[in-house]
């Protein structure tokens, strides 16, 4: 199949005017070029084309929590720990079918944006099985959180993660895992969790300086996650430094993909650096009043910065390109070109997926989004300014046809149905905690 549009915007490679994309029956790409010079070398293939349109890579959500989905709206923006008291009360009265009923609506909002990939944090196998059944690449961390280092491998049994060599380094869904913050998961698991994946070939990530809360607690000891360490992160002691530094003198700062990063230290974006990259959700630690990335000195640092959206809970949607538009709020710098690389391939690469998704390159996967925009001379800027879900008009993922008109294909009424009622035990729970 050749998908053409207006503007074809490979991300790899330089923008094409009436540009097309060729898929295999792999569902993979063939060749991205002009529109002419496809249908000369494949006549006789059929054309899709999009008028008033751009074709990007799919979009790469480096930091969900698709499991929390159906939480969406019933906790207003507040500051995070009575956020983190409500949200506790809702996932402990959701079963397993809720959380499955969540992350399927999750990867559905996911689509109707233009995400074809995610690294979400999950809290079971439903997350994985549910983006894979809907289409949806990525990789989906483990959480561990509370756990000591000699409880971790029953843990990693229960959740279905995969040991072995290289067992978590191959395919469109993969497992990672994440110790969750410096402060619920103690200094040993910490290290025990980094050997695993270095020997898994597996992913690690952490909420890493998220609030002024850990802050606090790191630098001073005290504060009201002090109580939470010293329940959850075996054999934790407040360091003097701030997590960044604290995660560097563990050794394992280099492996790690560090999200939100809002509260750092003088010398920490250089440290960051090492690291594989930073998942920055400017408009989640707004909802949560924990302050703004500092972008420009991460920038300038040389960080690998990707987009995400933390959870439909501590944010108004999943819409990563509104995601876009907060960080370039927060910094003006930033063009629509180094914006669309931030969502589409070096997201991709922060997770270890840029040999999958995140561009439009012969041997990927077929995922691509297709944007109206209108006519337009300049494309990137376009889709930054102007893109989001209602612009959203067609997704492919691994060379099928996902969301056609705006509509997610297929019968969904089932997951809807199901995150219904899911939503109501959520809330529920959350109004009797109230």
């Amino acid at each position: 199949m050749i998908v053409a549009a207006d503007w074809v915007l490979p991300v790899s490679g330089p923008a094409l005017r009436h540009g097309a994309v060729l898929t295999d029956e792999t569902g993979r790409i063939a060749a991205v070029a002009p529109l002419a010079d496809l249908a000369a070398l494949s006549p006789g293939e059929p054309v899709e084309r999009f008028d008033g349109c751009v074709i990007i890579p799919g979009l790469v959500n480096a930091h969900t929590h698709l499991s929390l989905t159906v939480l969406g709206g019933l906790v207003d923006p507040m500051p995070m720990r009575p956020f983190l008291a409500r949200v506790t009360c809702a996932i402990e009265a959701m079963t397993d079918s809720d959380f499955e009923a969540s992350a399927a609506l999750g990867a559905l909002e996911c689509l109707r944006n233009g995400v074809t990939c995610v690294g979400d944090i999950a809290y079971g196998q439903e997350p994985l099985t549910a983006c894979a059944a809907l289409g949806l690449a990525g990789v989906f961390y483990v959480e561990v959180l509370g756990t000591a280092e000699e409880g971790l491998d029953a843990l990693l049994t229960r959740r279905g993660f995969p040991r072995g060599p290289g067992a978590c380094a191959r395919g469109r869904v993969r497992c990672g895992l994440s110790p969750h913050t410096p402060y619920t998961a103690g200094p040993r698991t910490l290290l025990a969790c980094a050997a695993i994946a270095r020997s898994s070939g597996a992913s690690l990530t952490v909420h890493v300086a998220e609030s002024p809360a850990e802050r606090e607690l790191m630098l001073h000891g005290t504060g009201p996650l002090s109580a939470v360490a010293e329940r959850l992160a075996h054999g934790f002691e407040g360091p003097g430094t701030g997590s960044v530094a604290y995660l560097e003198s563990l050794g394992i700062l280099g492996e790690v993909l560090a999200v939100h990063c809002a509260n750092l230290e003088p010398g920490d974006p250089e440290r960051l650096a090492s690291a594989k990259g930073v998942a920055l959700c400017p408009r989640s630690n707004a909802y949560l009043a924990n302050g703004e990335p500092p972008a420009a000195a991460l920038r300038g640092a040389g960080v690998r910065l990707a987009l995400g959206t933390d959870s439909a809970a501590s944010n108004w949607d999943l819409d990563l390109l509104e995601e876009a538009r907060a960080l370039r709020k927060l910094d003006p710098t930033l063009s629509p070109a180094r914006l669309l690389e931030m969502v589409t391939v070096d997201g991709a690469r922060v997770l270890g997926m840029d040999d999958v998704v995140g561009s439009l390159a012969p041997g990927l996967d077929a995922d691509l989004a297709v944007l109206r925009v209108g006519d337009t001379d300049e494309p990137e800027a376009s889709v930054i300014a102007a893109g989001g879900r209602e612009r959203v008009v067609a997704v492919m993922a691994q060379g099928r046809w996902r969301v056609r008109d705006g509509r997610v294909v297929g019968d969904t009424s089932a997951i809807e149905l199901a995150a219904a009622s899911a939503h109501a035990t959520a809330a529920t729970a959350i109004s009797a905690s109230a």
